[in-house]
């Protein structure tokens, strides 16, 4: 519960942000505002470092904002969490600002689908590694699975990281009641990137979404 509250908290300064996006601000000011929605809602502290990655610097997954102003026709990727009472969250959203190309919006589609792919495959009693191939599958069916090159996903609570990790060499089995990230991306070197994360908590016979936010493209006008 106290892991909804930091997502909520999170989730509640990225909706605020959306309104204040627009060409001209640099990302160091994006990730500055942020931070500061996210302490004004409640968070005890932010998770990690916020990533703002916008045009070529989105094409880097562990980016660190610069002064780089954004411009229309970025994806724009914003890596985020909030604390509350010592428990952690994290998510991701890649939002466009003014506008995409076809293959811009059809790579984001693709990471989507990996992690809508992912979502349904988690469940109690899987390995880390089978459900970081399903995504890996996915993007492999698109076009994009030699641009995935991170790992799905990493557990989440007291620490940032912590296990269970998803990735290609993992050996960890999920359990009831564990909450991982489910965070695929593709990342073309010198054009752009997208990255979808959310948190869930995997159940029995499933997992459970503790995102509210919606995955969909936004496109910020």
């Amino acid at each position: 519960e106290k892991i909804i509250k930091a997502q909520r908290i999170a989730e509640k300064a990225f909706s605020r942000l959306l309104r204040d996006l627009k060409p001209g601000l640099t990302e160091k000011h994006v990730a500055a505002l942020l931070e500061y929605y996210m302490s004004e809602y409640g968070s005890d502290g932010k998770s990690f470092d916020t990533i703002a990655a916008s045009g070529i610097n989105s094409a880097s997954p562990h980016a660190v904002p610069t002064d780089k102003k954004l411009e229309v026709g970025d994806f724009l990727t914003l890596d985020f969490g909030a604390t509350y009472d010592g428990y952690h969250s994290d998510m991701t959203r890649t939002v466009a600002i003014g506008k995409v190309t076809d293959d811009m919006k059809r790579m984001y589609d693709a990471v989507l689908f990996a992690h809508i792919d992912a979502l349904k495959a988690i469940r109690a009693d899987i390995s880390g590694k089978v459900a970081d191939s399903v995504a890996r599958s996915t993007l492999d069916a698109w076009g994009y699975g030699k641009y995935f090159g991170h790992s799905l996903g990493h557990g989440v609570g007291l620490e940032i990281h912590e296990p269970p990790m998803a990735s290609p060499s993992s050996t960890n089995m999920l359990k009831e009641g564990m909450v991982l990230t489910d965070e695929p991306g593709a990342y073309i070197s010198g054009k752009y990137g997208v990255r979808i994360e959310d948190m869930v908590v995997v159940t029995k016979d499933g997992c459970t979404d503790l995102a509210n936010t919606t995955k969909d493209l936004i496109i910020i006008n």
